[in-house]
């Protein structure tokens, strides 16, 4: 494979992975796509079609696993920490107000798109209305973030160097903050041991806390019983 066809690889693979569970939305590796492109690392041409079969594959994924496991999706040990079980029952509560038209909204909502796509698989919507539905909104959507991602693609190079510039300037800070608490600490219990160390013993002995006599009671020094007839000291004698 040739160092051309990694941009590609690594977008499509990315949208793959958020289609799955990866916690970052689809939104960043497409414009990510069209920052590749500012910096003539890709084709825009290219860069759309890889985005428009990787985004359309993960939606199908999403359909498929609903199709196949219905409600019981929720229960699955692989889909549960991607399923969101009030997310999905609002889904499926869209879908019973408008219809089918959800799913062409629903490419433009991040937060409730998995669930959507989910929830049109639980309810039986016929396959191929959803990749015409889904593919018309995906004709929308992913140009338009690929496209913006190479227009402002020098804008994120100008923000990158301000964070680089800030970034070592915070470091900077950091450092002298830490030897500056650091220096104060020493003098501190270099304070604290020279003090220790010419405290007088008279001095010591004076701060030193009375500790009263302990108090003895005459009932404490009565005379020990007699020994008594068959006791061993009796049969030593």
């Amino acid at each position: 494979m040739s160092y051309e066809q990694w941009p590609y690889l690594g977008v499509f693979a990315v949208l793959i992975a958020a289609s799955l569970g990866l916690p970052i939305p689809e939104d960043i590796p497409l414009l990510t796509g069209g920052y590749l492109c500012h910096l003539d690392e890709a084709s825009l041409s290219t860069m759309i079609v890889v985005g428009l079969v990787g985004v359309l594959s993960g939606d199908i994924i999403l359909f498929s696993m609903g199709r196949r496991f219905g409600h019981h999706v929720v229960e699955h040990r692989f889909f549960r920490r991607l399923v969101n079980p009030r997310r999905l029952l609002l889904a499926e509560e869209l879908f019973t107000r408008h219809g089918v038209k959800i799913v062409f909204v629903g490419r433009f909502l991040p937060g409730l798109r998995p669930m959507i796509f989910m929830a049109a698989g639980v309810l039986r919507v016929r396959p191929l209305v959803f990749i015409a539905v889904n593919g018309a909104a995906a004709c929308v959507s992913v140009p338009t973030l690929i496209v913006l991602g190479k227009i402002f693609g020098g804008s994120l190079e100008q923000i990158r160097r301000d964070v680089r510039i800030a970034s070592h300037g915070m470091a900077v800070v950091l450092i002298v903050v830490a030897l500056v608490a650091g220096a104060i600490w020493m003098h501190r219990r270099q304070k604290r041991l020279m003090a220790t160390a010419h405290v007088p013993p008279k001095v010591a002995r004076e701060q030193l806390p009375d500790i009263p006599p302990p108090v003895v009671h005459p009932r404490d020094h009565r005379p020990a019983d007699p020994p008594t007839a068959g006791s061993p000291l009796e049969e030593e004698v």
